[in-house]
């Protein structure tokens, strides 16, 4: 048996949040052999955003609210940066992140999730990090494959998305140190030329002889509930009610569709 902190971003989208999380942590969790907790993360809103979380942590499933303003010490390039840089842990073994707008369904009901991610990395000692986006051909740059599978269904890819992240948290921290993980001007997003948190996990993940594993065959969909501003864009448009409306499309067509 292993321990898991299942941590969340989040910022200001509680009317999403009440949708997502709740399906999140049961989508990972039901069932599971593992022990695990769940870290909602608010960084960067408001006091009276937090205020209003705290008595519905019971009813979200959350066991630990974690608050951080963040006008000082600030990482440079993507808000979401400030997530990942100062949340990051290494007193659990792993770590899974996903952001408020991650839509996940499993399509079996007893496919336990955690222990899939262990067995995972039980086999494999060159993957520090797992990821899973089923929307991947809207991203910015493609999904490739590096190398051979990993194990039959699990591919060996190029990039790690953070709608979706498992880490072995020991393996990562090292490489993601000396990389300047936590460092705050590591980081760029000027027009032309980015470097985020999930670039340097991608980074991490396929230098060194590592390995990031996609398993494409797992009965789990993960979507990004939201719309890029443009086709090929990274950015999403970080409007709530968009959000709403592509979950409540997932929710629908059992993750298959968002418009």
């Amino acid at each position: 048996m292993a321990f898991f902190t299942l941590a969340c971003a989040f910022h200001n989208t509680s009317r999403l949040l009440e949708r997502t999380l709740p399906l999140a942590i049961r989508t990972l969790t039901r069932p599971t052999r593992h022990e695990f907790e769940v870290v909602l993360v608010a960084d960067r809103s408001s006091d009276t955003t937090v205020a209003d979380l705290l008595p519905r942590l019971r009813d979200l499933g959350v066991d630990e609210l974690r608050f951080r303003r963040t006008a000082r010490l600030a990482f440079d390039g993507a808000p979401s940066n400030n997530f990942h840089g100062h949340h990051f842990t290494t007193t659990k073994p792993y770590l899974i992140s996903f952001t408020d707008d991650t839509f996940m369904l499993k399509t079996e009901d007893e496919f336990d999730v955690l222990d899939a991610v262990e067995r995972i990395f039980t086999r494999h000692p060159e993957v520090p990090l797992i990821s899973k986006v089923d929307d991947h051909d809207e991203w910015d740059a493609p999904l490739v494959d590096i190398g051979s599978e990993i194990e039959p269904g699990v591919r060996s890819v190029n990039r790690a998305v953070d709608q979706l992240i498992m880490y072995d948290t020991a393996r990562f921290a090292g490489p993601a140190a000396r990389l300047g993980a936590w460092h705050p001007e590591t980081f760029v997003g000027h027009p032309g030329f980015e470097y985020q948190w999930e670039n340097l996990a991608s980074h991490v993940g396929t230098t060194g002889g590592r390995r990031i594993a996609y398993p494409e065959s797992w009965p789990l969909r993960v979507r990004h509930s939201d719309l890029r501003n443009q086709p090929g864009s990274m950015h999403g448009t970080q409007d709530e009610d968009v959000k709403i409306k592509c979950f409540e499309r997932l929710v629908e067509t059992s993750g298959l569709a968002k418009t």
